[in-house]
């Protein structure tokens, strides 16, 4: 577990609104592109970051022409002055991480051959780039600020997002009040669901194609899924047989998270450890890796459905008044209490007028 980052950074923020390959659309079209009070899910992830601490400039990776377009409706790019630059789409959640980070060097440092490649690898090589999720409504400053705070650059290269399980229950469903309920990971000592927020040394991460094959295969209720990226481990040099038997344990452990199999559960979890999983996962990926834990829940509350939509439509002002009120209890150093089933908050208002958002000059 990172709990130390590099005093008075500030990273810039690649936002993966892309749709091409591998893409699950939502209502037949982009997520980023759906509404939620009034606005595309996409410009309240960037309200987010115009307000954390942590962020620089912002930049969002998807069909361009689409997204200005959306965010023009929807009142602006978010509140703040920070810049927001749209990045042209690749055909991959990698390809369109890539063209992202490079959009975030220096003017006219990406052209070129590989000699050009290996003097930027010299040279970017300790640059991190927080790399998130257009589908999270629900994200907050504080999340943001949160995750990237936790973030030990110095012994990490690839810091991945967690939420466990505590953080997420006020967002249950509850009688007569509809809510969301959650896939975990289950560890030894803990259940946690991996949230959308990931800070990326990209440089340091060699094994990049492993990621875009885990993204593609990421639904893991669907057995063939979990078949084919056990196929695809299996393949790779640097899996044993003991990552491939926590891959099964894991699987099998969410297969029996309920009554009467709770207690084969617990003795199963035993052998998943999570920071041995993690060694595991960095030996895969060719970079050192370790999870963060976020617990206000918003980053892990992304839209995957029609169903998860209309909930956090219909929910929406009073989780952000919930996560506000844990923001402020924890600022006064008070315990955050419980959600409020009745509570209504505040509407977000009317953005702040910004400058337009500008596309990137080395898009097409």
């Amino acid at each position: 577990m990172s709990d130390t980052t590099e005093a008075g950074r500030r990273f810039d923020a690649l936002i993966m609104a892309g749709d091409k390959r591998a893409y699950r659309a939502v209502q037949g079209g982009n997520k980023a592109l759906l509404e939620v009070e009034g606005a595309p899910l996409l410009a309240h992830v960037i309200s987010a970051l115009q307000k954390s601490r942590q962020v620089s400039r912002i930049f969002v990776v998807g069909p361009r022409e689409r997204l200005a377009e959306a965010l023009a409706r929807g009142g602006g790019c978010g509140r703040g002055p920070k810049e927001v630059i749209l990045v042209e789409q690749g055909e991959t959640l990698v390809e369109n991480a890539w063209v992202g980070f490079l959009a975030t060097l220096p003017e006219g440092l990406a052209e070129g051959g590989s000699a050009a490649g290996r003097e930027l690898k010299e040279r970017f090589s300790d640059k991190a780039v927080l790399v998130l999720g257009a589908d999270m409504p629900l994200l907050t400053p504080a999340e943001v600020d949160e995750f990237i705070e936790g973030c030990d650059l110095e012994r990490y290269d690839y810091l991945l997002g967690m939420t466990p399980e505590e953080s997420l229950r006020p967002y249950y469903p509850a009688p007569g009040t509809p809510g969301i309920r959650f896939a975990y990971f289950h560890f030894r000592d803990s259940r946690e669901r991996q949230n959308n927020l990931h800070l990326i040394r990209v440089f340091r991460v060699i094994n990049r194609d492993i990621i875009q094959k885990m993204y593609q295969y990421r639904y893991q209720k669907q057995v063939r899924n979990v078949l084919r990226l056990f196929s695809i481990l299996l393949r790779t040099r640097a899996v044993t047989v003991a990552v491939l038997f926590k891959f099964l344990l894991l699987h099998l452990c969410r297969v029996l998270d309920r009554p009467p199999w709770s207690r084969l559960q617990g003795w199963f979890r035993r052998f998943l450890v999570r920071e041995k999983i993690e060694k595991d996962l960095s030996r895969v990926l060719r970079a050192r890796l370790a999870a963060v834990r976020t617990t206000y829940g918003g980053a892990a509350l992304d839209v995957d459905n029609e169903e998860h939509l209309e909930i956090i439509r219909a929910r929406f002002r009073e989780w952000k008044a919930y996560q506000e009120q844990l923001r402020e209890r924890r600022a006064q150093g008070r315990p955050a209490g419980k959600a409020d089933p009745a509570g209504e908050g505040a509407a977000l208002g009317d953005p702040e007028p910004l400058p337009p958002c500008r596309p990137h000059e080395g898009s097409p």
